[in-house]
C-alpha cells in the first residue's frame, strides 16, 4: 500500500506542477498580447494586409522584379572648357530604355543619341554630371561623374614682338 500511496501522491505532485506551468504560460502569452501595442497585431489588420498582397500576387507587373537597367557614363582625362562644346559618352546601355544626362548647371536635360550627348558649360568650376534612364514609366538615376569645367583659355600679349 504504501507503494500504492507513493505513486498517487507523486502523481498528483506532477499534476500540480503541471498546472501551475501551465497558468504561467497562459499568463505569460495573455501578458504578450496587451503589451502589442503595434496596429498590424490586430487580426482585422492581418486580413487587410493579406487581401492587399493577394491582389498584388494577381498583378505581374507589380510583383515582377525591377528590371536591372544597364548604364555607365565613360570615364576620361579630358575635362571640359567652359564655351566649348563637350561630348560625354556612355559605356553600356541597352537599345530599350531613353537616357538623360543632367549636367548639373541648371541647363534642362539631355537625351542620348547612339551613346552620346554634345553640351557646353557657359561657366567653369565644379560639376556633378548623372545620367538617368526612363523605362516603362520608371525612372532612375544610373550613374553620377563629377567633372571640373575649366577656365577659357586666352591668349594675352604681353608685349609686341620685336623680330632683329
Amino acid at each position: 500500500m504504501t507503494n500504492g500511496a507513493k505513486t498517487g501522491l507523486f502523481a498528483n505532485k506532477e499534476t500540480v506542477m503541471l498546472i501551475i506551468v501551465a497558468l504561467f504560460g497562459v499568463a505569460g502569452l495573455v501578458a504578450l498580447q496587451f503589451s502589442r501595442k503595434d496596429a498590424v497585431s490586430r487580426p482585422e489588420d492581418r486580413a487587410i494586409v493579406q487581401v492587399g498582397n493577394a491582389e498584388n500576387g494577381n498583378n505581374p507587373e507589380a510583383s515582377a522584379p525591377i528590371q536591372k537597367i544597364p548604364g555607365e557614363l565613360l570615364r576620361t582625362s579630358e575635362y571640359p572648357e567652359a564655351g566649348k562644346p563637350f561630348r560625354f559618352f556612355m559605356s553600356k546601355y541597352s537599345q530599350g530604355p531613353e537616357y538623360e544626362l543632367d549636367m548639373g548647371d541648371g541647363s534642362p536635360r539631355k537625351k542620348f543619341v547612339d551613346g552620346s550627348v554634345q553640351h557646353t558649360f557657359k561657366k567653369h568650376g565644379p560639376c556633378v554630371v548623372t545620367l538617368y534612364a526612363r523605362y516603362e514609366g520608371q525612372e532612375i538615376a544610373l550613374d553620377t561623374l563629377r567633372k571640373v569645367v575649366a577656365r577659357v583659355k586666352e591668349d594675352a600679349i604681353i608685349a609686341p614682338v620685336i623680330d632683329y
